[in-house]
């Protein structure tokens, strides 16, 4: 388990409630995280299962699998957790990722035979950082740094929790996830808040990934060099991907089914323009057909 995972889960270890109301729309009467059996555990596990229980009765188990970033096998390997988690609670389960950064590639469906699993990807960068410190809630102000304008509100989010009546252990436990989460986009932001909070930070268990990561010694020339390129090129196939996404959303909405030809031709195009002009395409089609002559006529130009 990386640190990025350690500090999620961390963060939601206090906040899982107000983390999973907000960024799933949950009402949510209780929650509680479950333990994983020794049997099904493994070394490189990054999911976190919380059975809750919904204001209208329902329970069940949400699912959150953490990804610094996205990976192929993201899709199977949460499978393989739903499918244990159902049959070791009896229940149902709503399965998430959590995506920590832009990521290309990113799909909420795995098909292969007569296998068809679909799952909701939480894209952090896609949310606006401006919208969650105005709320307020301190247990949100870890993710901030994560998020579209992150770096601009990160001190008023830092400072939002800082002041909130929270325990001071629930504070240190947060400020240290949220410089850990930070460090995944930038260099100077957890060093910052080291700074300014770190007596404090120390009072955390976690705080000893602060040192494993390097924060406290600040990072090497060029891991800063290569973060700082990845993450240019990982925002720009954050917004094709996020592009990608809502055209399929709007296709499915029209016509149900997407037929893989479709998707194929979609998946050639990284121009967020372009996906864009086809989302509007895609709104004003008459049928199927007429959508995929104008995606033709895209992809000969």
């Amino acid at each position: 388990m990386g640190s990025y995972d350690a500090a999620m889960k961390v963060i939601l270890s206090h906040c899982r409630q107000a983390a999973l109301e907000y960024f799933l729309g949950l009402e949510l009467e209780d929650s509680e995280i479950l333990e994983i059996a020794q049997e099904t555990a493994s070394l490189r596990r990054s999911d976190v299962p919380v059975r809750v229980r919904t204001r209208d009765g329902r329970v069940f188990v949400v699912l959150l699998e953490v990804q610094s970033r996205w990976k192929s096998d993201v899709p199977l390997r949460l499978l393989e957790y739903d499918v244990r988690h159902r049959l070791h609670t009896g229940l149902s389960v709503l399965p998430v990722v959590l995506l920590l950064t832009p990521s290309a590639n990113v799909v909420e469906c795995f098909e292969d035979g007569g296998i068809r699993y679909r799952f909701q990807v939480l894209s952090f960068a896609a949310m606006d950082a401006q919208k969650v410190v105005e709320l307020g809630n301190p247990c949100l102000m870890p993710f901030v740094g994560l998020m579209r304008g992150g770096k601009d509100h990160f001190d008023r989010a830092e400072q939002i929790l800082y002041d909130s009546g929270l325990e001071r252990q629930h504070k240190a436990d947060l400020l240290t996830g949220m410089a850990l989460l930070s460090g995944l986009v930038s260099t100077d932001l957890p060093q910052k808040l080291l700074s300014k909070r770190k007596d404090i930070m120390r009072e955390s268990a976690a705080y000893e990934l602060i040192k494993k990561e390097g924060f406290e010694e600040g990072l090497q020339e060029g891991m800063e060099r290569g973060l700082r390129q990845g993450m240019e090129r990982g925002l720009r196939q954050g917004f094709v991907q996020s592009a990608r996404r809502l055209l399929l959303g709007a296709l499915e909405a029209r016509f149900e089914t997407v037929p893989r030809s479709v998707l194929t031709m979609l998946q050639a195009i990284d121009d967020p323009d372009v996906l864009e002009m086809l989302h509007k395409a895609a709104v004003r089609a008459e049928s199927m057909e007429h959508f995929k002559e104008k995606l033709r006529a895209t992809m000969e130009q």
